[in-house]
């Protein structure tokens, strides 16, 4: 599927998604929030997909909305401001435009890293949350960004910035809107690594292509339960766990890891 916002490249077991408004450091407008969704979905639907990279074309990751006020702008369209008469118009607005792309994120079944290379502003700071994994450059710098607009944070920040930092940073960030940069990012653990621009690509593919090449029942498994089990309370996580490992120990990739270790070889993993 051609997309107009977007690029979507398949390299081997990984697809990277490329949000491409470089000109507008990849801010979202009215198309790009459609796409992102469909794109998400695309990668969903393709079995031979083992892992998603999220980054930003040009200089940044993503600027957040684009508030320009032209027709595909976030505010520009006859529909928005029809809606944003009223609060339950805007709710219901906003779900529309949120919901999709954040839930879209969290519940694929594959393991998603975000490559910040930039700026990760408002709805750009979000999706790089919803990634399982966050890989940033010494440019990267990132900002919650909705209350300088007069916005309450939408798209997921509440639940999900405190589960990655703790509740005291999390509110911190989201009430100041102040910037973070890189260095802070990586100590308070919002970065899982920090790397030097050049070499950003290098270790992200890196990354990918070590759980690309691993064992995909279990990944998938994990990520399920570990996003589930923070909803749970320990026994029933624990009874979550044994139904998981019950999956994977019956599956063709549990039967290669232990063939190659008696065989004293890598495995081969097919994510069966």
């Amino acid at each position: 599927m051609a997309y107009k916002t977007l690029l979507l490249e398949k390299k081997g077991k990984i697809t990277v998604l490329t949000f491409n408004r470089p000109a507008r450091l990849n801010a979202v407008n009215a198309t790009m929030n459609v796409e992102i969704p469909r794109a998400i979905q695309e990668v969903a639907a393709d079995d031979a997909c083992r892992v998603l990279v999220l980054t930003g074309s040009g200089r940044g990751f993503c600027a957040g909305g684009d508030f320009r006020g032209d027709e595909d702008s976030l505010i520009g369209s006859e529909t928005v401001q029809t809606a944003n008469r009223t609060a339950g118009g805007a709710a219901k607005l906003v779900r529309g435009y949120t919901r999709p792309i954040a839930l879209a994120l969290m519940q694929l079944n594959i393991p998603t890293i975000a490559m910040v290379n930039g700026v990760a502003v408002g709805q750009g700071f979000s999706m790089s949350q919803a990634c399982d994994i966050r890989i940033g450059s010494t440019n990267a710098r990132f900002r919650v960004g909705w209350t300088v607009r007069g916005l309450a944070a939408a798209f997921g920040d509440t639940w999900m910035l405190p589960r990655i930092i703790g509740v005291g940073r999390a509110l911190e960030l989201i009430y100041t809107a102040r910037f973070l940069e890189s260095e802070e990012a990586y100590r308070i653990g919002l970065l899982n690594r920090l790397v030097a621009p050049e070499k950003l690509e290098e270790e992200t593919m890196e990354m990918a292509n070590q759980l690309a090449n691993g064992p995909g029942v279990a990944l998938r498994l994990d990520k399920w339960a570990t996003y589930a089990g923070l909803n749970m309370d320990f026994g029933a996580a624990l009874d979550m766990l044994a139904a998981s490992q019950g999956i994977a120990l019956t599956s063709e990739d549990f039967k290669e890891a232990t063939k190659a270790f008696q065989e004293k070889r890598e495995p081969v993993y097919k994510g069966m």
